[in-house]
């Protein structure tokens, strides 16, 4: 119990530190994570590791070495690499005077013709509490702009995989020059929710902690919950109101006040969860469907809820559902056709929290 409230009263003052925190400050030196694998299948992880290794050596940013970070997380027994919490974070920085952690999570990748690859990245700073100040995510597979006499087709797997690596990595780098976030998604309408509710009154000029928790999977595809939890965490991360925990931390105070949403997040679930981070808002929800396939013709669909709930009110102050078909909405030659799950659903995504965050006019 003691270890517990001393975890909390750290995350505060990390937290209240973190409010004032510039996202345009620089980082010097960061530690880069081996890749997640949410694909339920073989992933080229130490390729997309050394990616994101070098850009960040081709800006100038020193990169915590490999015996370096082993040495540390032996150390200190960290057996989660997914995330990284709050006490782990203050360690890490003290001991290698890094001041951010790199998490990539590979959700998908296929070497079928044609090829698929989907992954999201992120930069957590861990110079206050562990918050996300930088998210990019790209799925791409070879047929998406077949083209006439499907000219544009591409069947080779390392093209496919370095073209999704070039968006991040442009991202990645575009941010450490500016400070910035790029938020030029092409997105469009027929994503939006299928019905919502909004009653969310955000002060302009403060910032507002959130915690994004994983979302209970009603789906067939495995760690759909904690895929579309990434995708929420990268898309709210880019408005500067929202100041988005980590999920290491969020997992943590729940692994240790021994939480188990076992049908999803109650209200008094997310009480629960708010208070033990500190955080404004917590949002969750469940995934009924996320469907992909391999090789050259299958269905593609996304069906899931969400929910913000604010700590202060104890209540709703948002709600929506959202479905789609890899098939809505084409054009002629099937132009606005979904090739991939991650490709609709980071849409989906984007388009609701543009809807949470007052900005879908």
């Amino acid at each position: 119990m003691f270890s517990q409230a001393l975890d909390r009263l750290l995350l505060l003052a990390l937290l209240l530190s973190a409010g004032m925190a510039s996202a345009s400050e620089r980082f010097d030196a960061v530690a880069v994570f081996p890749a997640e694998n949410l694909s339920g299948r073989g992933i080229p992880a130490a390729e997309v590791r050394q990616f994101l290794i070098d850009q960040f050596a081709d800006q100038g940013v020193r990169v915590l070495g490999d015996e370096a970070l082993d040495a540390f997380i032996a150390r200190h027994r960290v057996r989660y690499g997914a995330g990284i919490d709050a006490a782990t974070a203050e360690l890490l920085r003290k001991e290698t005077g890094v001041q951010g952690v790199v998490i990539v999570s590979v959700e998908l990748s296929s070497e079928d013709t044609p090829p698929k690859v989907a992954l999201s990245a992120r930069l957590i700073s861990v110079k206050a509490a562990p918050v996300v100040v930088w998210a990019e995510d790209a799925g791409m597979a070879g047929d998406d702009s077949p083209g006439l006499f499907e000219l544009g087709l591409v069947n080779d797997y390392q093209e496919v995989l370095k073209r999704v690596l070039d968006r991040v990595g442009d991202s990645l780098v575009s941010w450490l020059k500016t400070g910035q976030v790029r938020t030029g998604l092409k997105r469009a309408g027929k994503f939006r929710p299928k019905s919502s509710f909004r009653s969310l009154a955000l002060e302009p000029g403060r910032p507002y902690s959130v915690a994004v928790v994983p979302f209970f999977n009603l789906s067939e595809r495995r760690n759909a919950g904690e895929i579309l939890a990434l995708l929420f965490a990268r898309h709210l991360s880019g408005f500067p109101q929202f100041r988005v925990l980590d999920t290491g931390v969020t997992r943590r105070q729940l692994l240790d006040a021994r939480v188990i949403m076992d049908s999803g997040l109650s209200i008094r679930d997310a009480e629960m969860v708010a208070a033990l981070i500190e955080a404004d808002f917590v949002l969750a929800g469940r995934v009924l469907r996320y469907e992909d396939y391999d090789g050259p013709g299958g269905r593609i669909g996304v069906e899931f809820s969400t929910v913000l709930i604010e700590r202060q009110s104890r209540r709703v102050v948002w709600s929506s559902d959202s479905y789609n078909e890899g098939t809505d909405g084409l054009g002629l030659f099937e132009r606005g056709r979904s090739r991939t799950a991650h490709a609709m659903a980071t849409q989906m995504v984007r388009l609701t929290t543009e809807m949470i965050a007052g900005r879908d006019q």
